[in-house]
């Protein structure tokens, strides 16, 4: 009896974390248009994840996002990721606003997951990016995140391993 109590839980779990995300802040443009303006700012970076037999996979041709840092972001990032900086499960939004996709930069990482984002506007940033593999048929791996603050004429060097 308590295995099946304790799967029905962990059901139930499960499904309430599917469920979409009702954000409360909404999503404001004025925030946000930092990432266009050009500054002298730059972002250098390498992504990977150690799997558990040690092998290093880089994020080899992943795309990488460059989100400004805003009360909004701040609550999908903390419902995405919580407070780590690896995300397994990912999560959708009720009240999603295409606007916010459109105050992003990106760029695609190299065959190391490398990548780099130049010209940018003194302020506070999120990085994303996945790394996945496969192991017989089943996709491994998961979505990245790092916060970094740019500063005006230098250069920040980021690694994404969701440590």
């Amino acid at each position: 009896m308590f295995i099946v109590r304790f799967a029905a839980l962990a059901a139930a779990l499960l499904l309430a974390a599917c469920s979409p995300v009702t954000l409360k802040s909404s999503f404001n443009a004025a925030d946000a248009s930092f990432i266009n303006q050009t500054g002298t700012g730059a972002i250098t970076g390498q992504a990977f994840l150690r799997r558990n037999d040690g092998m290093v996979v880089y994020a080899a041709g992943s795309e990488v996002s460059l989100v400004p840092k805003t009360p909004y972001s701040d609550e999908r990032f903390a419902s995405i990721y919580g407070a780590g900086k690896l995300s397994y499960f990912g999560a959708s939004f009720k009240n999603d606003t295409a606007d916010y996709y459109n105050y992003t930069r990106k760029t695609i990482a190299d065959g190391e997951g490398r990548f780099t984002f130049t010209d940018l506007a003194a302020g506070s940033y999120y990085l994303t990016t996945t790394v996945t593999w496969t192991v017989q048929y089943a996709q491994q791996g998961g979505a990245l995140m790092e916060r970094v603050t740019v500063t005006g004429g230098q250069t920040s060097n980021v690694i994404m391993s969701g440590q």
